[in-house]
């Protein structure tokens, strides 16, 4: 069995194995921050006006994040909706 570990094409595999799964856990990690930023901005937005959906200008000008990031965001999230009638507007679902 330690012949196999020593494989030099295996060290890599599971290198490279080793490395995804940590970008991964990152990625996600990431991802969760900033889910919660937005749907804290949303809900505090929500009940400050009677607008109930924020564009995504409005959301990246309030939370720092980009404006590639929020569309991301809120296009994955379970919990945040996109308006039907606007593209670039979301809610808490």
């Amino acid at each position: 069995m330690s012949e196999f570990f020593n494989n030099q094409i295996v060290q890599w595999v599971l290198a490279t194995l080793i490395g995804g799964l940590i970008l991964g856990i990152f990625g996600w990690l990431q991802f969760r921050r900033d889910e919660k930023i937005v749907t804290e901005f949303l809900k505090k937005s929500g009940v400050e006006t009677s607008h109930t959906y924020r564009t995504t200008h409005a959301i990246s000008s309030v939370t720092n994040l980009s404006k590639k990031r929020i569309r991301k965001v809120c296009s994955k999230s379970p919990r945040i909706k996109r308006n039907k009638k606007e593209k670039e507007s979301w809610k808490i679902s």
